[in-house]
């Protein structure tokens, strides 16, 4: 967290100097606009140059996709993996070619919700069957919705020249653990014994799971104009 703390503090800090110390070798500014895709979901990129070592990015890309399973826990889930990620990069390009190092901000709005699946007629928290008519509701979320910096590098130069661009990114969000939820209510109290601390348990599982997941990998690839 720290880190990552001190990662958003600088950035705007190197765009600043990036673009007020490299001269501009072009008279000419392009803008050049892109359609992406890859494991951020599908978006667009609205590039501009400012030099031909210097570029501005805007970029945004979303996805969902929805499965069964069991997630670290002892509890079925219906899941659903909502990806947003929307920013702005500043390029560099250090032989003023295709190539370039990236970085930047980006609102990570990637979230993974969970709704509770019985199996055989009952939920299982923490080894203890309950009947499922029983349990009122169990859900769980995993949520990583927070400003975090992005580092990567990648080639092509969206706006580096009038034409058809192909673009590509390699790199990563530096996120930090993501925040973890997990709830659920019994409809009779007499029947559900140790109902919350077996419910608490499987909660403990889950962040334990995710806690480690501190980045999340970006690769995208995309063709586009620019003007």
């Amino acid at each position: 967290m720290r880190l990552q703390t001190r990662y958003c503090r600088a950035l705007p800090a190197i765009v600043l100097a990036a673009a007020t110390t490299l001269a501009h070798a072009d008279d000419e500014t392009h803008v050049g606009a892109a359609l992406t895709a890859g494991l951020s979901g599908v978006g667009a990129d609205l590039g501009v140059n400012l030099t031909d070592y210097v570029g501005l990015r805007a970029s945004v890309a979303g996805f969902s996709i929805s499965r069964t399973g069991n997630y670290g826990t002892s509890v079925g889930w219906d899941a659903r993996l909502k990806l947003f990620q929307a920013g702005a990069l500043l390029d560099v390009y250090p032989f003023a070619g295709a190539f370039h190092v990236s970085a930047g901000i980006v609102k990570d709005g990637n979230r993974f919700s969970l709704d509770g699946k019985p199996s055989g007629g009952s939920y299982t928290f923490n080894g203890v069957t309950y009947p499922a008519a029983d349990v009122a509701n169990a859900s769980a979320v995993v949520d990583w919705s927070k400003a975090v910096p992005y580092l990567g590098l990648g080639w092509g130069n969206l706006a580096g020249s009038r034409g058809l661009h192909f673009t590509s990114d390699l790199g990563a969000l530096i996120t930090g653990s993501p925040t973890t939820s997990l709830t659920a209510t019994c409809n009779v109290p007499s029947a559900c014994g140790g109902f919350d601390t077996n419910v608490a348990a499987e909660r403990t599982k889950l962040q334990n799971d995710v806690h480690n997941v501190t980045f999340w990998p970006v690769f995208r690839v995309g063709i586009g104009y620019a003007f």
